[in-house]
C-alpha cells in the first residue's frame, strides 16, 4: 500500500514495544484503522528489540517449565499496520516534534511526530546496589534472561551444587524463589535457594489481605526456600552478597528483582516529574501541561481513579494506560472530547510454585490451586499473542521434566 505524504492527516509516535505500546496501537486501530489502512494517518513504533517480551511467565522461563520462545512475539506480528523500527531513542525535541533515533548499525534518523507516546518503561536500577552489573543476573531484558537460563542448565546438567540467592520479595522475586526451588529438585542436584528482601514476603498484599501474604511465605518455607527477611542488601559481590547488618551469603548465582529505574530522555527534561522521575499525568493519560503528548505504564504516573494514591506498577495496569492513551489519541485526531481514565482494576497474584498460588479477584482472597488457575487463565489471557497464548497454556499444563531443561535457542516464534 502506498502513503503519500500529501495525504497524511496525523502522525502518531510511539516509543517502546511493551504493554503500553502494542495497547496504545490496538486502540488506534479501532478507531482510526480505516484512516490508518488508507494512509491518512500513520503508525510508528520504535523499540530496541523487535519482538515483544511477556513478563508474566518469567519464573516458570527460569523455571524450566516454559520456553522462553514462548513469551517472545515479534512486533511486526502485533503490529502490522505500523512501521516498526528496530533503535534507541537517542533524544527528543519536543518542541519542533521531532525524535532522533540509532539502529543497530549506528544509522541515525530523525522522526517527526503529531502525537507522541512515552511508553518506555523502566530499566535495572544498576546504581542502586553496589556490584549489581558486574555480578548479579538482570532479567528485565529476555536477552539476560536468556543467558542465564543457559547458564543454570549447564550447571544443573553438570551436576554441580548451586546455591542460588534472589533478592526482592516482591510478585516477581516470589515467583522466581518458587520455580527455582522447584527446578533444583526436579534436577536432582544438591542446592539452595535463598530469598533475601529488606521487608517481608509480599508487603503489597499486607493488611486486608495479610493472609495471602502469609499463605505465600508459609509455602516458600515448605518447599525449602531460605528467607532472610528484614535484611538488606548493600553489596554483590563475585559469589557473594553482603548484608546490611554486616553478614554475608555465600551464593553461585544471584538473582535481583527488587525494583526499578527510569532513565529521562534527553530532551524530555523539564516535563513535570515525581521524585522517582515518573511523568506525571493528568486524567486522560496526557502528560501534564502538554496536548500532544501521552505516557503508561512504568515510566509514568498515573493517579488511581478510585481511590487515593496511584496505579500499581504491573503489566495490567501499563496495557490500560496504552490502551486509554491510545484511544485519547485517536480521539484528539478526529477532534473529538477526550475520557478521563476510569479502569479500577482487576486484582493480582502470584505463583508459589506448580499448582499453588495466592492471589484475590475484586477483593475476594484465593489460594492454592483456586489462585495457581486463576493466575494461568489471566496471563494466557493477557498476552498479545492469542496463538503464543495457547502454546503457552498448553506448555504449562505438561509434566515438567525431571532433570536440567536444555537451553533453547532465542527464537522468537510468530504471533
Amino acid at each position: 500500500m502506498s502513503r503519500h505524504a500529501s495525504a497524511v492527516r496525523a502522525r502518531l509516535l510511539i516509543l517502546g514495544g511493551g504493554y503500553v505500546g502494542i495497547d496504545a496501537y490496538r486502540a488506534v486501530m479501532r478507531q482510526l484503522g480505516r484512516q490508518v489502512r488508507r494512509g491518512q494517518v500513520e503508525i510508528t513504533v520504535v523499540n530496541s528489540t523487535p519482538y515483544h517480551t511477556f513478563h508474566g511467565f518469567t519464573g516458570e522461563v527460569l523455571g524450566g517449565v516454559l520456553p522462553l520462545e514462548r513469551t517472545l512475539t515479534p512486533l511486526r506480528d502485533l503490529l502490522p499496520q505500523a512501521r516498526v523500527i528496530e533503535a534507541t531513542v537517542t533524544r527528543a525535541e519536543l518542541p519542533m516534534q521531532r525524535v532522533h533515533v540509532q539502529d543497530q548499525a549506528g544509522r541515525t534518523s530523525t522522526l517527526c511526530y503529531d502525537h507522541l507516546l512515552i511508553g518506555t518503561g523502566s530499566r535495572d536500577p544498576f546504581e542502586r546496589v553496589p556490584g549489581l552489573r558486574e555480578h548479579g543476573w538482570r532479567l528485565k531484558d529476555s536477552r539476560d534472561m536468556q543467558a542465564f537460563r543457559a547458564h543454570l542448565a549447564q550447571r544443573l546438567a553438570d551436576g554441580q551444587p548451586t546455591t542460588l540467592a534472589v533478592i526482592g520479595g516482591g510478585f516477581a522475586g516470589v515467583e522466581m524463589a518458587a520455580a527455582l526451588r522447584e527446578r533444583l529438585t526436579r534436577a536432582g542436584v544438591p542446592g539452595e535457594v535463598h530469598l533475601l528482601c529488606s521487608g517481608g514476603v509480599l508487603d503489597c498484599l499486607q493488611g486486608r489481605f495479610g493472609g495471602l501474604a502469609a499463605h505465600a511465605r508459609q509455602a516458600l518455607q515448605r518447599a525449602g526456600v531460605q528467607l532472610h527477611l528484614g535484611r538488606r542488601v548493600t553489596e554483590i559481590r563475585a559469589g557473594e552478597v553482603r548484608l546490611e547488618d554486616g553478614a554475608s551469603l555465600r551464593v553461585n548465582e544471584i538473582l535481583y528483582a527488587a525494583g526499578i529505574a527510569l532513565s529521562v530522555l534527553p530532551g524530555t527534561e523539564e516535563l513535570p516529574r515525581d521524585d522517582a522521575g515518573r511523568l506525571l499525568t493528568d486524567d486522560f493519560l496526557r502528560v501534564q501541561g502538554q496536548t500532544r503528548l501521552w505516557t503508561g505504564g512504568d515510566a509514568a504516573r498515573v493517579r488511581h481513579p478510585a481511590r487515593a494514591g496511584d496505579c500499581p506498577v504491573n503489566a495490567l495496569w501499563a496495557m490500560k494506560h496504552g490502551m486509554w492513551a491510545g484511544h485519547n489519541m485517536a480521539r484528539s485526531v478526529q477532534a473529538r472530547s477526550l475520557k478521563r481514565f476510569s479502569y479500577r482494576g482487576l486484582g493480582q497474584v502470584a505463583g508459589l510454585g506448580r499448582g499453588d498460588g495466592v492471589g484475590e479477584l475484586f477483593g475476594v482472597p484465593l489460594t492454592g490451586a483456586a489462585a495457581w488457575w486463576l493466575r494461568l487463565l489471566f496471563f494466557v489471557w493477557y498476552m498479545p499473542s492469542k496463538r503464543q497464548g495457547a502454546r503457552a497454556f498448553a506448555e504449562m499444563l505438561r509434566p515438567p521434566r525431571r532433570r536440567g531443561t536444555p537451553a533453547s535457542a532465542l527464537q522468537p516464534t510468530g504471533g
